[in-house]
């Protein structure tokens, strides 16, 4: 019987949501008869998960996550705990597992995992570079900028900004995930547009300033290279943050979308095409805006998408009369 060492919790702002998505993956791979070590990094050695922990509905303040340091990963993927598995998967969002650090600890110790390589990862978590091998690719994205931490936030570059980006801009860390730090600003007020990029510097030294899509909010899991049925998220109000994310009865999701068939298979190809020209494998999400002409637009690409019960790749697999355990047998058998 194999035993999968299944990753979560982690150091980054995400910790909470990797969590509940760890947990729900290693219930589903337990439940298939895998023997299942639950692993939070950020203990090193001493990092095995005997029980659930309490998840606040809040993203971990900076003090505590302060208790934790990127030392303690070398220290946990280096002892029997993870050389003695069989396989890992790597549940840890954002920074320090979900941009190709945690990836490359697992490689250089020749330990199989599930997921995209290192290097994918890094493209994929890094949204300007991303964008760049999108606009290559032939795969439409938002135009946009990166600012980085420090850049003096003059009167003069401030009307550049609203002149470029009349129709709103969204402004958020360039290395992160589950719209932490991230502000959408339509105002095109000075002091909205400061406050956004003040609070996107707190999670990355890099902003990211994209245009803004007015239209609907589409995306794409993909699994062993076949593309899951688009789903549609309406948020009941405001924008898709954190708490219309991880919050049941927040948000509605419409899946398949009801979509154009045209457009429908437009938009798989584009994801298809996005997913890999960074080199992704396993499981990813492919984020879109559809626009008010029915046009697609790439955001992002999720190498480590989230599984809880509120998130969409298994939403999506269900509409394609999948579980949450055959969707990780699959992901297993295709590793």
């Amino acid at each position: 019987m194999k035993t999968i060492g299944v990753l979560m919790g982690g150091i980054s702002p995400e910790r909470y949501i990797s969590f509940r998505s760890g947990w729900a993956v290693a219930s589903a791979i337990e439940a298939l008869g895998y023997r299942v070590r639950r692993i939070d990094p950020a203990n090193g050695a001493e990092g095995l998960i005997e029980s659930f922990p309490p998840i606040p509905d809040h993203a971990p303040t900076e003090e505590e996550l302060a208790r934790y340091q990127p030392q303690a990963y070398i220290a946990c993927v280096t002892s029997p705990l993870v050389t003695e598995c069989d396989l890992v998967v790597n549940m840890l969002h954002g920074p320090y597992g979900e941009d190709g650090i945690m990836q490359t600890l697992l490689e250089l110790c020749h330990i199989p995992f599930v997921g995209s390589s290192a290097l994918a990862c890094r493209l994929a978590m890094d949204k300007a570079r991303a964008k760049l091998l999108f606009t290559a690719a032939g795969v439409p994205t938002p135009a946009w900028l990166t600012l980085d931490q420090g850049t003096e936030l003059t009167t003069e570059l401030l009307g550049e900004l609203r002149q470029q980006f009349r129709r709103g801009m969204v402004v958020k860390p360039n290395c992160g995930g589950s719209t932490i730090g991230i502000s959408i600003v339509t105002s095109g007020n000075f002091d909205d547009i400061e406050m956004a990029l003040q609070t996107a510097w707190k999670f990355d030294r890099t902003a990211l300033v994209e245009a803004y899509i007015p239209g609907r909010e589409l995306t794409v899991a993909i699994v062993a290279g076949r593309t899951l049925p688009i789903t549609e998220i309406i948020p009941h109000d405001g924008f898709y943050d954190y708490a219309h994310k991880y919050t049941p009865g927040m948000t509605d999701y419409i899946v398949p979308a009801e979509l154009d068939e045209t457009i429908e298979e437009f938009v798989a190809t584009l994801a298809l095409s996005a997913h890999q020209v960074l080199g992704c494998s396993g499981i990813t999400r492919v984020d879109f805006r559809l626009d008010e002409d029915g046009s697609p637009w790439c955001l992002e690409v999720n190498t480590i998408p989230g599984m809880t019960e509120t998130s969409l790749v298994p939403k999506a697999a269900a509409a394609a009369g999948m579980s949450l355990g055959q969707l990780c047998q699959l992901l297993i058998e295709a590793r």
